[in-house]
């Protein structure tokens, strides 16, 4: 006699995820579903009356799941699975044809287990169309379904309440009770910005229902408004288009949106907006954006955004009008303004104004450099600050300038240099420059720096438009007396260029460097090269 059964065997739920060790040996079907449920954690619902007599034998070792499923049943059965259910179906090629679609209307209200307490925002639907509807304030819903094989599977989904399915073959009423359970807790980030952007409808029925499902295309028009109606946000897309913007489980291929594409999990291709891609886990090739890309979880591949990039690891590359983000980067940050990195990066960061890093084991290139240790590698800026660097502040005198503050920054290997002087005496001059260093021990209190710098000098008295540089090459010598003492010297090698706009000033060459080794002009400029010193006292 045909009946309409449920089959449940409760266990509790895990994750699509779920690893699957299973040895069968010629055992019946029904006997091949219990162990099968016992090892995954899932529950099955069939109608009996499709089970084939046939003894199934499989040998599976940590096989995800919808592996394992189709390894022990897909050869005799179709299968959907849903939340924490794997439903069997009899094969579409065996399964009798049906004349017509045969809709019929399923009524009813949920409770909740135990209290009777009447549940609002239920989601209730049909596991081939997943068109949901929610229960009201009173727990009532009504669906309409079609029974192409004159069955139907009703899931019945809310968020910390275990899943239920039910088998409905005619006009019925059915009223279900949930059994609560403990919360499982989302991340607040990642709801609170796909929240901005989704009805709540769309909130909700994403909330309550646990299944992942695949398409090859999806078009939308915004969330809600889609070929994936209110469960948009369970759907993994091969090919998606969003007018403006659009709202998917995973995209595994192409999506192009005008304004807005979100992922609540992971990209593994390309994401193309117009203004925002944002995804709730991996991405996994490019994304694409005119204003900012958000990748919550690691990003392996490229990110290019208007204005800002962030990702959690980064293994790639990220490029920004403006800002980038990461937590640990093996690959290159490139931004108008602004690289940070909370973590360790490997690679570069080259931005127009800072960059930030905690760990350093690359090189940064930027006017303000910070990173809290140098592991290996460079800071090329202005001012570059690390814990483990140098950061030095030296009075000194040299033969142009007897007064001089200048200030360094970086690591030992390699420095930036920023310095500026006066010669209130009979130079009548002031000078400022700057360049690259690098410092070497030698013993314990011993050192020895080769530099080079640039500096621009110009008259006390009034300011000298023109070619005018001197640049310097320098070998300084030290010696660490006491901890805050450290006396260097050295000699400089001046090569001067100097081609003034006014003809009046043609005479300012002649307040140094005095006693050449080489002078020459050629084309109005004039160069002269000298021996010269400095003397540096760093306390």
């Amino acid at each position: 006699m045909r009946r309409l059964i449920i089959i449940f065997f409760c266990l509790s739920s895990i994750g699509l995820h779920a690893q699957v060790s299973l040895e069968l040996e010629n055992v019946p079907v029904a006997e091949a579903i219990h162990q099968f449920s016992e090892a995954s954690g899932y529950r099955f619902a069939y109608n009996p009356d499709i089970l084939q007599p046939e003894k199934l034998t499989a040998s599976i070792q940590d096989q995800p799941l919808e592996k394992a499923v189709n390894q022990v049943f897909a050869s005799n059965y179709d299968y959907k699975i849903r939340g924490s259910y794997v439903i069997l179906l009899p094969k579409k090629a065996t399964a009798k044809p049906a004349p017509s679609k045969d809709f019929i209307t399923i009524k009813g209200e949920i409770l909740e287990e135990g209290t009777n307490m009447k549940l609002e925002d239920v989601s209730v639907y049909e596991i081939h169309t997943l068109k949901p509807v929610l229960t009201n304030a009173s727990g009532d819903y009504s669906i309409d379904v079609s029974l192409p094989d004159d069955i139907a599977f009703i899931a019945i989904s809310k968020a910390n309440y275990a899943d239920t399915i039910i088998q409905v073959k005619r006009n019925a009423n059915w009223t279900i009770k949930l059994k609560k359970k403990a919360s499982e807790a989302e991340s607040m980030v990642k709801e609170k910005v796909f929240n901005v952007f989704n009805g709540s409808a769309v909130q909700t029925h994403t909330k309550n229902v646990n299944l992942t499902e695949r398409k090859w295309m999806h078009f939308a028009l915004t969330p809600g408004a889609s070929t994936n109606g209110f469960l948009s946000g369970k759907f993994t897309n091969k090919f998606s288009i969003n007018l403006i913007a659009g709202y998917s489980h995973a995209l595994e291929g192409v999506e192009i949106g005008g304004f807005l594409n979100m992922e609540r999990s992971y990209v593994e291709g390309v994401q193309m907006s117009g203004a925002l891609n944002i995804n709730g886990d991996y991405t996994d090739g490019v994304q694409m954006a005119g204003l900012s890309n958000v990748t919550i979880g690691w990003v392996k591949g490229l990110q290019m955004g208007g204005f800002s990039n962030h990702s959690g690891d980064l293994i790639g590359w990220q490029l920004a009008g403006a800002i980038n983000s990461s937590i640990n980067a093996k690959g290159n940050q490139l931004a108008g303004a602004i690289n940070w990195n909370s973590g360790t990066l490997e690679g570069v960061q080259a931005s127009g104004l800072l960059n930030y890093t905690k760990k350093l084991k690359g090189v940064q290139i930027g006017v303000l450099n910070i990173a809290d240790s140098v592991e290996l590698g460079a800071m090329i800026g202005v001012v570059n600050l690390s814990r483990n660097g140098i950061h030095h502040f030296e009075v000194s005198a040299n033969d142009v300038t007897p007064y001089n503050l200048s200030f360094r920054s970086g690591v030992y290997g390699f420095y930036t240099i920023l310095q500026a002087g006066i010669n209130p005496h009979s130079g009548n001059l002031w000078d400022y420059g700057m360049g690259l260093g690098s410092s070497h021990k030698i013993k314990s209190k011993g050192s020895w720096d080769i530099e080079a710098t640039s500096h621009t000098l110009q008259s006390i008295d009034h300011f000298i438009d023109g070619l005018n540089q001197d640049i310097r090459l320098k070998v300084r010598f030290g010696y660490q007396f006491a901890n805050h003492l450290h006396v260097i010297g050295g000699p400089v090698v001046h090569y001067y260029l100097f081609n003034p706009s006014a003809t009046e000033d043609v005479g300012f060459a002649d307040r140094f460097g005095t006693h050449a080794f080489h002078t020459a002009t050629s084309g109005g400029v004039l160069t002269k090269a000298w021996l010269g010193y400095e003397l540096t006292v760093r306390f």
